[in-house]
C-alpha cells in the first residue's frame, strides 16, 4: 500500500485484472490551455495516428488518453470530442 506521504502517492498505478501490478508513472498536468486543439473522432481514427498528426510522435497516444480520461483507448466512438495539447506544450512541459 502506498501512503499519502509517499513519493509515489501522485503516480498513476497500472494493474492487471487480477490485481498484479504492471507499473506506474507520474501524472501530467491536464489543465485546459488556450492552445489545446479539439478533434472530433471519425470512423477509423486511432490514438496513435492522432498523436502523430497533432504532436508529431505516435508513441504519445497516452497523453491524449490522460487529457480525456480514456481508460480503454481502443474503443473510440465516432462523434467523441477529444482535447489534444499542442506539440509545443508537450515538448516543453510534459516530456521534460
Amino acid at each position: 500500500m502506498i501512503g499519502r506521504d509517499s513519493r509515489y502517492a501522485r503516480c498513476l498505478l497500472y494493474r492487471d485484472s487480477d490485481g498484479t501490478s504492471l507499473g506506474m508513472r507520474q501524472r501530467i498536468d491536464t489543465t485546459p490551455r488556450y492552445d489545446d486543439r479539439l478533434h472530433t473522432v471519425v470512423e477509423g481514427d486511432r490514438l496513435d495516428l492522432l498523436a502523430h498528426r497533432y504532436m508529431g510522435d505516435a508513441r504519445l497516444w497516452w497523453i491524449i488518453c490522460d487529457y480525456n480520461d480514456l481508460f480503454f483507448p481502443l474503443a473510440l466512438e465516432p462523434g467523441l470530442a477529444l482535447r489534444i495539447p499542442s506539440r509545443e506544450h508537450v515538448q516543453m512541459r510534459l516530456l521534460d
